[in-house]
């Protein structure tokens, strides 16, 4: 899974920087700077980022806490939270049932590697919001190029943890043809003399570590072309395996995917099997792995009349094994809901489902959408219907056509005892709010801090003359990045009731209930509440929605003694409008007051990194915690002593990517916040950073061209610091001898060899750097020639054949080298004799058809005569470029080397090269 999603959310349009006031700590006033968009803020990630880890056997093997540099920030803090019992949630339509389960298999982050524990500065994300109908999530990665073993990462499990879903990592052996290797599979499951198998106890140490749930394993190598090829002894070892490690640890999940059979062989039987039995139940009829995910394949029409998920029921109950333990896979990657499916094969006549459902990336809902609405309109037709409306019918037209999971499953809920605080923040955003104003407008994302969200998306009943539908709004919040808005035409005086949460929690005396409203016209607001025993009540709101953010109170504890099943939200506007909104930004329900948002002390500055300019940084920020907060809010404190938002954590750590240097001090003072689930804040630390001084800029050029035919254009471009306020040029030779501006053209009509000055200035200084013979002009050529295309290729490291260092310079822009482990990757070419080079064009992995994010950002272009003494000709530290064209100064060689040193625009360090071509003159001209 090599592949990140190629969706950018545009963010809402940047403003100027402004100052408002709020409550702070201690009721004091705290002034904020409305942070804003940096331009280069999502395409930075600093070297120091945090990373969450993935290993190839062997790599697991050597890990251990004590060596884990990211340990702290990739361990999930969310303990797995109960549920209500299935019996206490009423079913939403008559189709429900409470037995079907469903695993979601989803690509929870867009690449195995490279992925930040916590988020980043981007609303990019795969914030999953219907995580009530899910039971256990599968966090899916793996790649031959990057890892095969890899645990969830720890905002993921603090979002499923939340909602009462366990979490499960992966561990994936590749098809022969993605680069599997059966020695992978057999390091996996290589047992010691005392029995043990090594790689199961370090899958239970990795998951007690970071406090995830189980494995997921997904064995598909053939190994069909391997010298010594997989065989039913190697089945029997991964029914070992699976054994020993759940008698190692009998509460951590591990599944089961159906692909190798008893023979050792892979083979998908799209059902449970006497080929794939084994896996499930010994011989002595003892369990081994908890779960199965079946294979897709049931649901094609040449299946069909063997009727595999009911044959699979019948086979699990022979077997003694509960029939829904089994998941009937559908692959909804590349279709979401415009997979035809045969519903009719996965419930019988009486509606009843053989097996509970598997969904296969339903992470399409949000690789299929350019914006974080259409995401949100994605995940309600997959995971609700058409409508959106838990309790309306399929509106399926045939029995092949989408139905939606809610039409099987039932709802479920974390909500089992209080309080219940949430902001219905989704865990991203393009703003970020805190007591209804608007404290940043930089794009973030962050599933940790993502609030537990609506059990009924959305069951919105309007009275005569309402039409108002329900959505997740992100340019109005009361904390955090989103509401939910009501908006639509609204009657005078009619009402409408959106259900909310179903939950199962006894009310007391001390029971509080408040919400926090704003409306366009003055709105009633009720509480409606429903009761275990089927009664209901309406408990009018102490004050009307208005303007502005206000708190509306229910007086809930008459009703005490009673236990509360579902809670939702009812409103009358006073007058009639055709654009009428809601706002609803926070409930909170407790009983007694909020805990105290305790206090923060030994803030440090664990680690910094610099870009090459040094204008950003990359900070890691760690402190210690008195009390019990709910959370931490971190910000920089500028000049002024206003305060500018960098995000939030709910851990006692925070990373701070791509800071733009901001003053002229050097130095950066960060301040931690503590708050409370009511985001009260308290006692404040701080921690100072000092940054290098950079005051005077460095100059650099690039051209188009170097090696050029008399009368030729060469179009020079300013590559100096970024500090830089002015640059002029020398260029002796060319019509143009001096000029000024960042892009000048010059004219070379004499054959000769020309030096080129750069001099750059700002107030702090200048820097001027003369480049010799940058230009070589000579008659000798008629333009330059393509001198690598299936030269012989040598490289220090390289994934597989298909992606060997040949692939580089075949001239097909489809295949590519591919090297991973431990960066730097070196691909040297070997031009067959002595040429004259002057540039190097290099497809990066965006032009491929990979993400932009995998681009080469950091390499070295070097060159040699004699294939042993390197002269560095270029070194590129910032690119971002599907393709890049690099010329430099003119010069004899042989050999041509690229250096990769930083494989992407993160800090994976994956080398993905689609195409090198070096250009020149097969003929030496120096």
């Amino acid at each position: 899974m090599s592949s990140r999603a190629s969706m950018r959310w545009a963010a809402a349009g940047a403003a100027a920087a402004m100052l408002l006031g709020l409550a702070a700590c201690g009721g004091d006033k705290a002034t904020y700077e409305v942070t804003v968009d940096d331009e280069n803020i999502d395409k930075l990630v600093m070297a120091n980022q945090p990373e969450s880890p993935y290993w190839f056997p062997e790599d697991l093997l050597a890990w251990t806490p004590e060596s884990d540099a990211d340990l702290d920030y990739n361990v999930s803090t969310v303990p797995l939270a109960e549920r209500v019992a299935d019996d206490k949630i009423a079913a939403s339509n008559e189709t429900q049932n409470d037995d079907t389960k469903v695993m979601a298999i989803s690509i929870m982050n867009s690449s195995t590697s490279g992925n930040a524990p916590h988020g980043l500065n981007s609303s990019d994300a795969n914030t999953f919001t219907y995580w009530q109908y899910v039971d256990e999530l599968v966090y899916w990665g793996g790649s031959a190029g990057e890892g095969i073993i890899v645990p969830p990462s720890p905002d993921v499990t603090d979002e499923g943890h939340r909602n009462g879903v366990p979490v499960l990592g992966t561990v994936f052996f590749p098809q022969d043809a993605s680069g599997g290797k059966v020695e992978w599979v057999r390091e996996f499951l290589a047992k010691d003399a005392d029995g043990s198998f090594p790689m199961a106890d370090k899958l239970i140490e990795v998951a007690e570590t970071y406090g995830f749930d189980g494995w997921f394993i997904n064995q598909e190598t053939e190994g069909e072309d391997a010298d010594d090829p997989l065989t039913a002894d190697d089945a029997r070892a991964m029914q070992e395996f699976m054994a020993y490690y759940k008698a190692q640890s009998p509460d951590m999940r591990i599944v089961y995917y159906d692909s190798m059979t008893r023979d050792g062989g892979i083979d998908w039987q799209n059902a449970l099997t006497d080929e794939n039995a084994m896996f499930m139940v010994d011989d002595e009829g003892d369990p081994v792995a908890d779960e199965m995910f079946l294979n897709f394949w049931w649901t094609e029409d040449e299946l069909a009349d063997q009727d595999l998920l009911a044959a699979s029921a019948a086979k699990a109950k022979e077997l003694g094994i509960d029939p829904y333990s089994l998941y009937a896979g559908v692959d909804v990657q590349a279709n979401g809901v415009y997979t035809p499916i045969r519903w009719d094969l996965f419930s019988g006549a009486d509606g009843v489902t053989h097996t509970s459902l598997g969904l296969y990336c339903p992470n399409w809902a949000y690789t299929d959408a350019g914006s974080l609405d259409e995401f949100h309109e994605n995940e309600a037709s997959l995971w609700v219907n058409a409508d959106h409306d838990p309790t309306a019918a399929s509106k399926a037209d045939s029995e092949e056509d989408w139905s939606g999971v809610s039409t099987y499953v039932k709802e479920n809920s974390a909500i089992t005892a209080l309080p219940l605080v949430t902001n219905f923040n989704t865990g991203s955003g393009y703003n970020f709010f805190r007591e209804g104003a608007r404290i940043s407008q930089m794009d973030w994302n962050n599933r940790s801090v993502a609030d537990i969200l609506p059990t009924y998306q959305w069951v919105v009943r309007n009275g005569d003359g309402n039409s108002l539908t329900a959505s997740y709004d992100y340019t109005e919040a009361w904390y955090g990045g989103d509401s939910i808005k009501l908006a639509g035409k609204a009657a005078k005086g009619a009402e409408t009731t959106i259900d909310l949460y179903a939950m199962d929690v006894p009310l007391t005396d001390s029971t509080t209930l408040t919400a926090r409203v704003k409306a366009t016209a003055e709105t009633a607001v009720s509480a409606e509440l429903t009761f275990d025993d089927g009664t209901t009540a309406t408990v009018e709101g102490d004050r009307k929605a208005g303007g502005d953010w206000g708190e509306v109170s229910f007086k809930v504890k008459d009703h005490a003694g009673k236990t509360l099943s579902k809670l939702g939200i009812k409103l009358s506007a006073s007058e009639d409008g055709s654009d009428y909104a809601m706002h609803l930004g926070n409930l909170t329900m407790r009983d007694g007051k909020a805990a105290d948002a305790g206090s923060v002390s030994d803030v440090k500055v664990d680690d910094t990194t610099f870009d090459d300019d040094q204008m950003y940084t990359g900070a890691r920020l760690s402190w210690k915690a008195d009390g019990d907060p709910a959370m931490y809010e971190i910000y920089r404190v500028n000049q002024d002593k206003s305060l500018a938002f960098l995000g939030v954590s709910n851990t006692t750590n925070f990373f701070v990517n791509a800071m733009k240097r901001h003053d002229d001090t050097n130095k950066t003072e960060f301040k931690v916040v503590p708050v409370n689930a009511d985001a009260e804040q308290g006692k404040a630390a701080t921690a100072t950073m000092d940054w290098p001084d950079n005051s005077k800029p460095k100059a650099g050029m690039a051209a188009s061209a170097t090696l050029i035919r008399p009368g030729d254009t060469v179009t020079f471009t300013n590559d100096s610091s970024q500090n830089t306020e002015s640059v002029s040029w020398s260029l002796p030779g060319s019509d143009t001898e001096t000029a000024e501006g960042d892009t000048v053209e010059a004219t070379y009509d004499k054959e000769g060899v020309y030096d080129v000055t750069v001099t750059a200035k700002n107030e702090s200084g200048t820097d001027e750097q003369t480049f010799k013979g940058a230009i070589v002009v000579t008659s000798a050529i008629d333009g330059l020639t393509l001198l690598s295309q299936g030269a012989a290729t040598d490289a220090t490291a390289f994934v597989n054949g298909n992606e060997a260092p040949a692939k580089a310079v075949d001239g097909d822009v489809h295949t590519k080298w591919c090297a991973t482990g431990e960066a730097p990757y070196e691909l040297t070419i070997d031009l067959g004799k002595e040429t004259t080079v002057s540039q190097v064009d290099i497809a990066h992995a965006h032009a491929g058809g990979e993400d932009a994010g995998m681009n080469t950002k950091k390499y070295t272009i070097s060159v040699s005569s004699d294939g042993t003494e390197y002269t560095p000709v270029k070194d590129v530290k910032k690119n971002s470029a599907d393709n890049t064209s690099d010329a430099f100064a003119p010069v004899n060689a042989r050999y041509v080397k690229l250096t990769v040193t930083q494989g992407t625009q993160d800090v994976e360090t994956t080398a993905r090269i689609y195409e090198v071509q070096v250009y020149g003159s097969a003929d030496p001209v120096l």
